[in-house]
């Protein structure tokens, strides 16, 4: 079998376990180890490869670090520690199993100072980086680790960035709750780099509002979604960026004069000025309510 599966795919095969990165890995019904550069199987392949082998990873690879085995215990409920100190949750969720650890590791290890810990859940879909020292928003390179992860590893990631924290007793209670509260909205998200919970939070509320407040919020714009979608989403965009008009224009590749006339109209028609706080939130959330329809 080996040797017709190299004779397919030749120089992307390997059986050297000291050349893992980069492949994915299946083992044999004799045990034997072998590997396939990811860059040289589809899906497909991947599917059926993974019906006929069994998936592979060396022993060594995944031996957890002490700072591994703390953190999972501390996650699982089995360690009720009661310490402070600094930590951060960035979660992440894949459609494809992560099949290559090894090389998964090395490129968060890459990202990310020595102290950050890595974690995947059951399945290998979806896990955790643990930052343990407090970095900036704009120092971390949070967007590269979505765009290496993604290219280098064929995966469509999604990255939520949690909150600061510093009581690790209740660090199980804030993984399970903020891992749930993007599982919850996932489906309604806007294609985005990475997450924070300014960009859940909307639309969470609205997932709790009565009845009532969603009628009073779809009913504030209806027309507009079917008349001018275009001003809607013009609208959206400006808030979005904090109500600068420059650089929502720029967002939108349009002149930011034509974004002021279409903010302009928005004011004529409804009597809602969005350039004030309170409007622009009550607009954007039934912007957020009427996509969602």
């Amino acid at each position: 079998m080996l040797n017709k599966l190299k004779n397919h795919y030749k120089e992307t095969m390997t059986t050297d376990l000291s050349n893992q990165s980069g492949y994915m890995w299946f083992t044999t019904h004799a045990g034997e180890p072998f590997g396939i550069k990811q860059s040289a199987i589809t899906d497909s392949e991947v599917q059926l490869l993974k019906s006929m082998f069994d998936t592979y990873e060396n022993e060594l690879v995944l031996q957890d670090t002490p700072a591994q085995l703390r953190w999972k215990e501390i996650l699982s409920g089995k360690n009720n520690v009661n310490e402070q100190g600094f930590y951060r949750f960035i979660h992440f969720f894949s459609k494809q199993p992560i099949l290559d650890y090894t090389s998964f590791s090395e490129a968060v290890s890459g990202l990310f100072p020595e102290e950050a810990v890595l974690l995947l859940n059951e399945g290998n879909k979806s896990g955790v980086i643990i930052e343990t020292s407090k970095q900036e928003f704009n120092e971390t390179p949070y967007e590269a680790l979505k765009d290496t992860l993604s290219t280098d590893f064929y995966m469509d990631l999604s990255i939520y960035i949690g909150l600061f924290q510093t009581d690790r007793a209740v660090a199980k209670e804030i993984y399970d709750r903020e891992k749930n509260d993007f599982l919850s909205v996932q489906g309604y998200l806007q294609p985005k780099a990475v997450y924070t919970i300014a960009d859940l939070l909307p639309l969470m509320l609205l997932h709790n509002a009565s009845p009532d407040t969603k009628k009073t919020l779809t009913g504030l714009l209806a027309e507009w979604m079917e008349e001018d979608k275009e001003t809607l989403n013009t609208i959206k965009v400006f808030v979005e960026c904090n109500m600068n008009i420059s650089l929502a224009a720029k967002k939108l590749y349009i002149h930011r004069n034509s974004l002021q006339y279409r903010v302009d109209k928005f004011f004529d028609r409804t009597g809602i000025d969005v350039k004030q706080f309170n409007n622009a939130l009550s607009v954007y959330m039934a912007i957020l309510s009427l996509e969602q329809l």
